[in-house]
């Protein structure tokens, strides 16, 4: 009987657990490669129809035509984004006058009123609601030093943003331009018989990416149809053209219909539109509840898993790795059952 541990596995094993490692508390330093890598994997099935719609003899035409229909997507989604960003804040602009005699003239009422009220109350009471107005004031102003913070935080990290952005885009031409290079080098390094079993996990994995993101659009086709029927109650003017930036976001893992609502319900809390606030913000909650219920289940059948472990492995790892946790989790339950089918995990013991 061969031994399993021995010496070379071992060592091989030391250098995968130190290179997890170096990744897990480097992860910022390889996320472009690492994003790259995955981006290489989700869009190879096109690039291999590409190749078979066209009948081309070499990949390079293919991962080309690929490659620029995917910045194109990225190009459109900024625009979208960025130039309804740039018009509400014109628009938010334009108002500031209008919203200043509006403050001014309401905290005139309030300070007449307040002092009407307070005029007839002990002197205890009147210095704690002062203190409390201190601190509010200190609050406030705390706040507001601190988004001056991240705003200018944010301007100084679009250079790195930018650069980071070039690395990434370079690394997934050249990973999608000799993919199957690099897929055959890794296979090299197993006998026949385990390169087979690997081959069938990398395929189950490849399965668990192509499905990932079939269940995104699923839900992400299922959040636009709430989004429109909700918008279409609560602002007809904008329905179409908010649900379709609503739902192109949301089709973007971890980032979700919130990232849309949220700003633009703060927008109009702080433009004094209560009415059209609130319906935001009870929508963002719909459509995080639609996701967090439907997600789990529209996965699950996708990726080949039943509903119970799939959201299991989101909800662990997104408790231990963050964000990033949503793709791991799952991804290594597909690895452990597809091990087990490969046989290179034996669970069939008996007690």
């Amino acid at each position: 009987m061969k031994k399993f541990f021995t010496p070379k596995r071992i060592i091989i094993g030391l250098v995968f657990i130190a290179i997890i490692a170096l990744l897990y508390f480097h992860s910022a330093a390889f996320m472009p490669f690492i994003l790259a890598l995955f981006t290489a994997f989700v869009l190879e099935p096109l690039i291999n129809l590409v190749i078979r719609i066209f009948k081309l003899k070499k990949r390079f035409p293919a991962v080309v035509i690929v490659f620029i229909m995917f910045i194109l997507f990225l190009a459109i989604l900024l625009y979208l984004t960025i130039t309804r960003l740039i018009n509400e804040t014109i628009r938010f602009v334009e108002r500031i006058p209008g919203y200043f005699v509006e403050i001014t003239d309401y905290s005139e009422e309030i300070i007449i009123r307040f002092n009407e009220t307070v005029a007839n109350l002990p002197a205890v009471v009147i210095d704690e609601i002062e203190e409390l107005n201190t601190s509010l004031i200190t609050w406030a102003t705390n706040m507001a030093q601190d988004a001056l913070a991240m705003l200018a935080g944010w301007a100084q990290a679009i250079p790195n943003a930018v650069v980071v952005t070039i690395i990434y885009l370079i690394a997934l031409f050249l990973f999608s331009l000799d993919l199957p290079k690099y897929k055959d080098s890794f296979f090299n390094l197993f006998h026949e018989e385990n390169a087979k079993k690997v081959r069938y996990m990398l395929q189950r994995s490849t399965r668990f990416f192509t499905g990932f993101f079939k269940a995104q659009f699923l839900v992400s086709v299922i959040i636009f149809i709430v989004s429109y029927i909700g918008l279409m109650i609560i602002t007809p003017k904008n329905a179409l053209i908010m649900s379709l930036v609503i739902w192109i976001i949301d089709f973007i893992p971890f980032i979700g219909s919130i990232a849309v609502l949220a700003p633009w319900g703060l927008f109009h809390l702080i433009s004094g539109d209560m009415e059209l606030a609130v319906g935001l913000f009870i929508l963002a909650g719909i459509l995080l509840i639609i996701r967090r219920t439907v997600e789990p289940k529209v996965m699950g059948d996708q990726i080949g898993l039943p509903t119970l472990p799939t959201l299991a492995g989101l909800w662990i790892g997104l408790y231990f790795l963050g964000i990033i946790g949503l793709i791991i989790g799952p991804l290594t339950i597909i690895a452990i059952y597809s091990a087990k089918e490969a046989g290179l995990i034996k669970l069939d013991f008996k007690i």
